[in-house]
């Protein structure tokens, strides 16, 4: 955590202890929800911790919010609920439960991922809990904690029938996320190492890794590179018409 603050570090050591305790707490029953609705995780059973609390900028106590802010597009770190207003997930309830320990509401904000560290800059919002790689760049603007690890998948049609690779993309169109770490990072970088300048790859750029998943569908794209959280969930929620050649690392 580059050029963090005493305050902010000291913040951001508490945020992490949020992660130590969250498996012991349970879904409230009688959260809000229907047959047809969200039942959310309201982290009841988490205590607000004072120490914690008294670190908080006086602007943010101020305010009486905590503005959370991140890009709602993938299942299962992110997503809407079946009301297309309710904000779930693994972000969202790490955001909810950091809310508890800090003794203080949350507001969830959702814009595309290149307006995180943005928004973030000109303190629209106060905290940002995305699955984004600490980048040099973005090292140079945020201070980060990591708090979960995985890589990036390629999927392409099921069965196959392109024969592709990882090392076999050359030629082929293949999506990403727009302000992603695939999309500036990871393929640039396997471009580079598998076409060398020649028959590049195609970066097909698109708003979230669920319109990803969709053009290839549609066949408007050769395959799929995203996060592996996002395409393994995919599968289990019937997404049949793809599979998955490959994990690179972040």
């Amino acid at each position: 955590m580059p050029h963090a603050s005493t305050g902010r570090l000291r913040v951001l050591v508490a945020l992490l202890a949020v992660l130590s305790v969250l498996g012991c707490s349970t879904p409230d029953e009688n959260a809000p929800g229907t047959a047809a609705g969200p039942v959310l995780e309201t982290f009841e059973g988490l205590a607000p911790a004072p120490v914690a609390a008294a670190l908080l900028p006086a602007r943010v106590r101020e305010a009486g919010a905590l503005h959370v802010v991140m890009n709602v597009s993938s299942a299962p770190t992110k997503f809407y609920a079946e009301d297309n207003t309710t904000i779930v997930g693994l972000n969202p309830d790490l955001a909810r439960a950091i809310g508890r320990v800090l003794d203080i509401p949350v507001v969830l904000h959702d814009v595309p991922l290149d307006g995180i560290i943005p928004g973030l800059q000109a303190r629209r919002y106060d905290l940002t809990i995305s699955s984004m790689s600490p980048t040099a760049k973005r090292l140079e603007a945020l201070d980060m904690v990591r708090y979960g690890s995985w890589g990036s998948s390629v999927a392409v049609k099921a069965r196959n029938p392109l024969g592709l690779a990882p090392d076999r993309l050359c030629g082929s169109k293949v999506a990403v996320q727009q302000g992603s770490i695939q999309e500036s990072q990871r393929l640039p970088e396997l471009d580079a190492a598998t076409c060398r300048g020649e028959d590049p790859i195609e970066p097909v750029v698109l708003p979230s890794q669920n319109d990803a998943l969709l053009q290839l569908d549609s066949g408007r794209v050769d395959a799929v590179f995203a996060d592996s959280p996002v395409l393994a969930y995919a599968r289990t929620q019937g997404a049949d018409f793809f599979e998955g050649i490959g994990e690179l690392n972040r």
